[in-house]
């Protein structure tokens, strides 16, 4: 359980999606719609959320890009939009497919030329693209197509990788087949995680995040807040852990919404916490620099306090001297250049970038 969360890394693989997206836009989440069709495919993940809760089913969730890649479309018509498939996965899952096809885009793009209606029907179509688009990042989408069985809070329980592209539809069915054991062990984990005697409780959470993806942790943060709650005299010493992995939570959501220097504050407020150990003490200092360089900000004489404070948490840590280096050479450009530190906030952002104490 050393290596549990790499924070910096999961910060930042959502980071890129943002780049386009306006920070108001961003904070406002849509409600689920009326009246869902979960009969069929669903083209949005909060609707498909809504649905599973409602239901109590599990969620199969399709990353597609149909007149991109050269496999979704062609699945699509052989398997996923056959009714057979759709009927008989409709009894244990929702059925949500994001799809992220070029069309889409271009649709979504309103002609000046066109009517008030199709402007709105187009701005409607962008606000879901846009929603896709942040999920993509929150399952650290790199291609598609790509599929995942969530639970339906949206906990991955497992990606979905077929050896061949399947044919027909048993093949998929007889794939899912083969993860009921695991669907099962996770069900009965979360079980666990939820309620029943502390230690157990604690131990359930740990396992579910073993069992997670380390950039997919982030989604879990519910039993950050749980497992602080439960421990808190620190009996498992893994308390410290979990402040660092709901800091780099909450920071990933000011991410996306564009917030980059709040997600800075949530580390540097973790790292006060008294559960940390000094090295996890260093790491949240460290984090909250790096994210701080990176924020647009001009004040270097922060970026430089952040390091030297996270420097002196653990100056025997094996990630102390890079840190000390990083400092030096912010320092360094400063004389030689002869400007002020504020011009030399990005030149130290570069310099973060090369060593990363946080990320493990």
């Amino acid at each position: 359980m050393k290596k549990l969360f790499n924070f910096v890394a999961a910060v930042f693989a959502v980071s890129v999606v943002l780049a386009g997206c306006s920070k108001n836009e961003e904070k406002t989440v849509r409600k689920p719609s009326e009246n869902i069709d979960s009969s069929t495919w669903i083209d949005n993940l909060i609707d498909g959320k809504a649905a599973a809760e409602k239901e109590d089913k599990k969620i199969f969730l399709f990353f597609s890009g149909d007149d991109q890649d050269q496999s979704s479309a062609e699945l699509k018509g052989k398997i996923f939009n056959l009714d057979g498939f759709i009927s008989e996965m409709t009894k244990k899952y929702v059925l949500v497919n994001l799809d992220f096809s070029n069309s889409l885009f271009d649709k979504a793009s309103a002609d000046p030329l066109a009517s008030e209606e199709e402007k709105a029907e187009a701005a409607a179509l962008w606000v879901k693209l846009e929603e896709n688009m942040r999920d993509a990042g929150l399952y650290n989408i790199q291609a598609t197509p790509s599929f995942f069985i969530l639970t339906k809070e949206g906990y991955v329980i497992k990606e979905l990788f077929f050896d061949q592209k399947p044919q027909t539809v048993d093949e998929v069915f007889k794939a899912l087949d083969l993860l009921a054991d695991e669907i099962a062990e996770y069900d009965n984990l979360l079980a666990s995680a939820r309620s029943g005697k502390t230690d157990d409780r604690l131990a359930a959470i740990n396992r579910l995040f073993e069992k997670t993806e380390p950039q997919l942790r982030y989604l879990l943060s519910d039993f950050c807040e749980e497992y602080i709650k439960l421990d808190k005299k620190n009996s498992t010493g893994m308390v410290g852990t979990y402040v660092i992995a709901l800091a780099n939570s909450r920071a990933v959501q000011h991410y996306f919404d564009q917030d980059p220097l709040a997600a800075s504050e949530e580390f540097a407020a973790a790292a006060k916490s008294k559960y940390l150990s000094p090295e996890e003490k260093q790491q949240a200092l460290y984090t909250a620099g790096y994210l701080y360089a990176n924020s647009g900000t001009d004040d270097a004489e922060k970026i430089k306090d952040y390091l030297k404070k996270a420097y002196d948490a653990a100056p025997e840590s094996a990630y102390a001297e890079s840190i000390l280096s990083m400092i030096r050479m912010l320092e360094a450009d400063f004389a030689d250049s002869g400007v002020s530190e504020g011009d030399e906030n990005s030149a130290e952002g570069e310099n973060a970038q090369t060593a990363e104490p946080a990320a493990e």
